[in-house]
């Protein structure tokens, strides 16, 4: 259900009948948090900081716990942020910033009514010309390594993508496809904090770019999920193996937590192969997203390999 923007007293006029006192007077007490929200969004936090403040300010405020945000120019998107280990998203919240520009925030939400839409819309409001400002402003000063983890971005990866796939085409490379999902990353900052969340992050992609060749690319798409390209494999088999080599490997690494601990965490792959499953490497990968989701169904620590034929997936372990 997609929900555009529209003035308050509109909104509130099409809803509110005498019924609805009590509504009315704890929508007033919202917007009025919602307006004093806007003035306590630094200017000069960075996109990470934003985004996390947003991420608090859903969950305290709306008891939202499973959200993305996305961008998109010309038809084309780009997730700028996703929290919550669901993907399927029952709301959008559609934001026009200019003619072919749109920021949309995905939710799920199975307790929503008129009233939460009307703060909703005005919460987003609040800070979407923020966020698009920053964003272009991170993306002007670095369009190609994911500031934390030092991996490359989504941006980095379409743009090596229009010299690598016509190549790997011209000579029949195969190019396998991994879509990696930490199992229940936010737990970890739940229990140590953002802090130590970053650090366990930063761990896991060095770990990651350490297993895979020079050849291959590692990218950062966002949250816990990073995506490797294996450039020119002879097989399947040895696609998988490599996706084996790397859960195991990251099921083993772990970092002292302020306990002492060793703190680890296992993950899902999903896998895909280019021009197998696609000549089209965008396409490559959202079926790598699909076998990740059924994947992360089954539990955690597995691994599922995109399957054509039947627009479904098996499990090989």
């Amino acid at each position: 259900m997609v929900f555009e923007s529209r003035t308050l007293l509109d909104k509130l006029v099409s809803l509110v009948t005498i019924d609805h006192a009590d509504e009315v007077k704890k929508i007033i007490s919202k917007l009025t948090t919602i307006d004093n929200y806007k003035y306590t969004i630094d200017n000069n936090s960075s996109l990470d900081d934003l985004y996390k403040k947003i991420a608090y300010e859903l969950q305290t405020e709306f008891r939202i716990f499973n959200f993305s945000i996305v961008l998109i120019t010309n038809s084309i998107e780009n997730d700028l942020y996703e929290f919550g280990d669901n993907k399927m998203y029952n709301f959008v919240f559609e934001h026009k910033l200019d003619e072919n520009v749109f920021i949309n925030i995905r939710l799920l939400n199975d307790d929503i009514n008129e009233f939460t839409i009307i703060s909703l819309n005005s919460y987003f409001d609040s800070f979407v010309d923020l966020l698009y400002l920053k964003y272009i402003l991170m993306d002007t000063q670095n369009t190609t390594i994911d500031p934390l983890t030092k991996l490359s971005n989504r941006i980095s990866f379409q743009q090596e993508m229009k010299t690598l796939i016509p190549l790997a085409l011209r000579e029949k490379m195969t190019i396998g496809v991994l879509v990696i999902n930490i199992d229940r990353f936010r737990a970890v900052n739940d229990e140590h904090g953002d802090e130590f969340g970053d650090e366990f992050l930063k761990l896991y992609a060095k770990t990651i770019k350490d297993t895979i060749r020079e050849s291959d690319l590692a990218v950062r798409f966002g949250g816990g999920e990073f995506l490797v390209l294996l450039i020119n494999v002879d097989s399947e088999e040895r696609i998988e193996d490599i996706a084996n080599n790397i859960k195991d490997k990251l099921a083993s690494t772990y970092l002292l937590s302020p306990n002492g601990d060793k703190f680890k965490k296992t993950v899902c792959i999903g896998i895909s192969s280019f021009p197998q499953d696609s000549i089209d490497i965008n396409e490559v990968v959202k079926k790598a997203e699909i076998a990740l989701i059924d994947a992360k169904d089954l539990g955690r620590n597995k691994i599922l390999k995109y399957i054509q034929e039947e627009e479904s997936v098996i499990d090989f372990f």
